[in-house]
């Protein structure tokens, strides 16, 4: 399984935008595609019947509708045992976890790194690290995408950190 990471210097650089671009070229090509978002706030199911059961105290809830299904667990994972639980997938994009910038590169994986401001850069170098800034997403896509094809983002999470 490949690994692509999608971090940057903060909020509002285009990780999101950059990452669903990615999503959306690999899965027109049939790539089997997961995806691990680090949010701050909690996603939207808190709003919902899933987020009522949680809320009255139950340790785990998995919620099934006709085509999709998530199972959200009250308890704090990392990255890594995230990723064990993704199994299936051809390729794993992940947002955010800036912190586990140099450690994805060290596992095999590859990264973009958007910047606020032009010429900022990141606080590692790989050649399998994209720089770019929220102007040049559609070339950083193209590297991204060059460098899956090539097959040089394998990563691997089963060893411990």
């Amino acid at each position: 399984m490949q690994l692509v990471l999608v971090t940057g210097s903060g909020s509002k650089v285009g990780k999101t935008t950059l990452g669903t671009m990615l999503v959306g070229k690999l899965a027109r090509r049939g790539q089997r595609v997961a995806v691990v978002k680090h949010v701050h706030h909690g996603v939207d199911y808190r709003v919902k019947d899933t987020g009522r059961y949680l809320g009255a105290g139950a340790l785990r809830v998995a919620a099934l509708g006709p085509g999709e299904y998530m199972v959200v667990e009250k308890r704090r994972i990392g990255l890594w045992e995230a990723l064990s639980l993704l199994g299936g997938a051809d390729v794993v994009v992940v947002e955010g976890f800036r912190e586990q910038l140099g450690e994805v590169l060290g596992r095999g994986g590859c990264a973009v790194y958007i910047a606020r401001e032009p010429g900022e850069e990141p606080p590692v170098r790989s050649e399998k690290l994209v720089v770019t800034d929220s102007s040049e997403l559609e070339r950083a896509l193209r590297t991204v995408l060059e460098l899956l094809d090539r097959g040089l983002c394998q990563a691997n999470w089963q060893q411990s950190p």
